[in-house]
């Protein structure tokens, strides 16, 4: 069983550390002129002044019966990115950060 804190801090290791590779990756993945930056932050509870950046909040998860009798712990997070205002093609900006992250965990 993982406790809280071992959860963070891997997830501060892959967003902080790891995720600029796959941002790269997806970038030489599309390669049609539309770069994708890294995240400008250096911590997980960085508060975000840089564009673009990601915030994650944590929410306590809900547990089923199943969950308390094996000991398993539930946490839900819910990843927000900020990017630019008057950036173009913002939503497929949006799902390229979606693709490198969703790479980053499968």
């Amino acid at each position: 069983m993982k406790s809280f804190e071992t959860v963070y801090n891997e997830l501060e290791e892959l967003f902080i550390k790891k995720l600029p590779e796959y941002i790269e990756k997806i970038n030489k993945e599309h390669n049609d002129g539309l770069i994708i930056k890294p995240f400008e932050n250096t911590s997980m509870e960085e508060n975000c002044i840089k564009q673009p950046c990601f915030k994650l909040k944590f929410t306590s998860g809900e547990y089923s019966e199943k969950d308390r009798i094996i000991e398993k712990k539930v946490f839900n997070v819910c990843l927000e990115i900020i990017l630019q205002s008057q950036l173009e093609k913002k939503s497929i900006m949006v799902f390229r950060y979606v693709e490198a992250i969703s790479n980053l965990f499968f």
